[in-house]
């Protein structure tokens, strides 16, 4: 469907929990509670050079992603709002580049922390398709949504909370712990827009999200297979630094799968149970 020339803006809500945080946000009473994350305190001298090499080049991973998420997500918040969804709707999706512009700064500094030196990660712009430019029709947006939120920010929040769970050091773990509050807010977000739009939907519609979900769904295991491993001797280190090695990530991802990404784009609708069972297993 093409973007409409003239959208109408008026009062309503989604009907789904964000129109509570809406009205809160509208109100000045809604704050989200940071973490405070003691970054001078960490000490490099208690961990050995493999397990801190292997925290730093997670971290310059996680800074380069979510600075890169900056984009994707203002441009899916035009999207949203240019084809006039619900203000909460808007409200949320306007709000996370800020989110993902300050991950990217907490995990530049916890490499450095991790380092002992500056880091620097380097986006390449000609990596961005020309396509991602250009306004988001509301079938555009469907599929964002589903890829970016439902799917890719579920997972994210969930690999993040894991690495919370693992790490013993109390700076990574207060990272981790900040970083896993704003990634479910984002995956709700996919959730909630789902839970809006998808009544809207013609079979057509529905069929073509459900064929892009299940191209995804079908992949995921594969993508997220190999985690970083630590030498013998320096693993548990790695793991206080909040680092997931292969076995733990498998479970994680598959685990999420299970319990909460393919039953509910199963309750969309969308089928994924079935492209989950085809999925491509291993490396």
């Amino acid at each position: 469907m093409p973007l409409p020339r003239v959208v109408s803006i008026r009062l309503g809500s989604s009907g789904t929990p964000l129109e509570r945080r809406h009205e809160l946000v509208a109100a000045g009473r809604a704050t989200r509670r940071r973490v405070t994350i003691p970054f001078t305190s960490f000490d490099r001298a208690r961990y050995p050079t493999p397990a801190l090499a292997l925290a730093v080049s997670a971290q310059r991973a996680l800074a380069l992603g979510e600075y890169g998420a900056v984009h994707l997500f203002a441009r899916l918040a035009s999207g949203v709002s240019l084809n006039a969804a619900p203000l909460d709707l808007v409200l949320a999706a306007a709000s996370v580049p800020a989110d993902e512009a300050r991950h990217s700064e907490l995990a530049l500094r916890m490499a450095e922390q991790f380092s002992g030196e500056p880091a620097e990660v380097r986006l390449d712009r000609a990596g961005v398709p020309k396509s991602a430019w250009t306004p988001m029709e509301i079938e555009e947006v469907d599929m964002a949504m589903i890829e970016i939120c439902a799917i890719g920010e579920t997972l994210a929040a969930a690999l993040l909370a894991a690495c919370r769970d693992i790490a013993r050091d109390p700076v990574p773990r207060a990272l981790f712990t900040s970083l896993t509050g704003d990634e479910v807010h984002h995956a709700r977000l996919g959730w909630y827009y789902l839970a809006w739009r998808a009544p809207q939907w013609s079979r057509t519609e529905r069929q073509r999200a459900a064929d892009r979900a299940g191209a995804m769904i079908a992949q995921v295991e594969r993508g997220f297979w190999k985690g970083r491993d630590a030498p013998p001797g320096s693993r548990r280190a790695a793991r206080a630094l909040g680092v997931l090695d292969s076995p733990t990530q498998r479970r994680v991802i598959r685990s999420i799968m299970e319990d909460e990404i393919v039953p509910g784009l199963d309750a969309l609708g969308l089928g994924a149970s079935h492209a989950w069972r085809v999925r491509v297993r291993g490396s």
